[in-house]
């Protein structure tokens, strides 16, 4: 092939819509899935539900207030594979197995798809910031100084949500379980983002932050770093330990927790505004970890190995004050109030996105803990006469789970499956007649256990 024939190729792959692009990637075979609930110690595989993407719209970028909507979890489960694309993932048990995968997750065919579209799907992705966040006006030291006390304050302030609905929840132990997998989705590649901040010749901020950096390696130390002691708290649960298996569970407001500090990373344009949101989160940390302490050892006793946890309450405090005063306000001092509203901005955004995390994990696990109730409700659920969408399932089909941006209900029209809404929770098992009702933006997967399912799914109208 001549370099000219490549060049055209490559401009053919690119090409099109970002739908068009987006739906290329995620219908290339390392991300079609299998038929496991929970993915192999393969970090290169992941499911990416090419045909539930088919249906989201991503000429429509969702609002502030739409960040578990279907299209925002598709948006983000791309997102965090491209990013991680720009890292180094590999397996504990080694390549022997996977070099075809390697080659592939980080070949040119997949890079091309990324580079041609993450910027913009970055801007699908993150757009509404812009409008949910104003920082007009915030141009002193002080003003800055105010603000970020008052909104660590307020997060101090108040339980977590989702740590309140574990505490609530009837199955506690599953509850708490799904909450670990969210933390999973950031706690087993740690500080991956930060690494690409500390490049570069920009005083003693960076050296600042390397110290935090540094910390969370374990100071060279692989069995202090912090992902190997969050490993042995999973282990502790008798979960699994290896990236991403828990894929399918992860929801659309950790996952964009997570994305928001690549994207900030990722576009050094952006660093003023990363370490406003670094220096929020590692003032919350601290505080937020001695909740999930009690929690946790009132639900398990010394049954879970807490170290990590009891790791970033102690580090955390230290890390939030570091970040305060040798990055947040050193640089506010050292370059003025041009950079002011860009580290305010960064704070403000780091605590809207957090918010995302709590409130989607909250609410998941208060869907999932009481299912039983909306197969009631699905009864009286009024639904469109449209024609309702078909799902035909074998035990052989490959799973993955999925939301939807208005509230379904699933009824089982043939066969037997069981839906599945948490990593090691009881399935919900549907027989022939049997429906549930499936609110907006809850993740769910279904899985057939007789030789043929079928599901149909009708949107519910909203009542008046």
């Amino acid at each position: 092939m001549t370099l000219q024939s490549q060049a055209s190729s490559a401009d053919k792959e690119v090409g099109g819509t970002l739908g068009q692009r987006v739906r290329a990637f995620a219908g290339h075979p390392l991300f079609r899935g299998d038929a496991q609930v929970l993915h192999e110690p393969n970090p290169y595989r992941r499911m990416l539900v090419p045909d539930a993407l088919a249906e989201s719209d991503f000429d429509r970028p969702p609002a502030a207030g739409q960040w578990s909507a279907h299209r925002s979890l598709a948006a983000h489960r791309l997102l965090g594979t491209f990013y991680e694309a720009e890292t180094v993932l590999l397996p504990e048990q080694g390549l022997a197995e996977l070099h075809d995968d390697f080659d592939l997750f980080y070949g040119t065919e997949l890079r091309g798809l990324r580079e041609g579209s993450l910027s913009e799907l970055e801007r699908f992705a993150f757009g509404c910031l812009d409008d949910a966040v104003d920082v007009s006006g915030a141009t002193t030291r002080e003003a800055l100084d105010a603000y970020f006390q008052h909104v660590v304050a307020e997060a101090g302030a108040g339980p977590s949500p989702a740590l309140k609905a574990i505490a609530e929840a009837r199955d506690r132990e599953s509850a708490a379980d799904l909450y670990l997998v969210q933390l999973a989705l950031d706690g087993l590649t740690e500080a991956s983002a930060m690494s690409r901040n500390l490049a570069g010749a920009y005083g003693p901020e960076q050296s600042a932050l390397f110290k935090i950096f540094i910390d969370e390696f374990g100071y060279g130390v692989y069995d202090a770093k912090h992902t190997t002691i969050f490993a042995k708290m999973l282990r502790s649960r008798a979960m699994a330990t290896h990236v991403h298996a828990y894929w399918n569970f992860y929801l659309a407001g950790p996952l964009a927790t997570n994305n928001y500090y690549y994207y900030l990373s990722r576009d050094h344009a952006k660093f003023f505004r990363y370490a406003g949101a670094v220096t929020y989160a590692e003032a919350i940390f601290a505080p937020a970890f001695v909740e999930m302490v009690k929690v946790f050892r009132d639900i398990f006793g010394d049954a879970v190995d807490l170290h990590y946890c009891d790791e970033h309450a102690h580090i955390d405090a230290h890390h939030g004050r570091i970040t305060k005063e040798q990055v947040l306000l050193a640089l506010a001092d050292r370059h003025g109030p041009r950079v002011v509203p860009e580290l305010l901005r960064g704070v403000a955004e780091a605590r809207l996105v957090g918010g995302w995390f709590e409130e989607d994990t909250a609410a998941q696990i208060r869907w999932a803990d009481d299912l039983s109730r909306h197969r009631e409700l699905a009864g009286a659920a009024p639904t469109s006469d449209a024609p309702p969408g078909r799902i035909v399932l074998s035990p052989e089909s490959p799973f993955g789970t999925r939301g939807h941006d208005d509230a379904m209900v699933l009824e089982i029209e043939r066969g037997e499956a069981d839906l599945i809404a948490t990593p090691t929770g009881p399935a919900e098992r549907l027989t022939r007649g049997d429906a549930l009702l499936i609110p907006a933006g809850r993740l769910y997967g279904v899985k057939a256990v007789s030789p043929e399912a079928v599901c149909r799914l009708h949107t519910v109208t909203p009542s008046d």
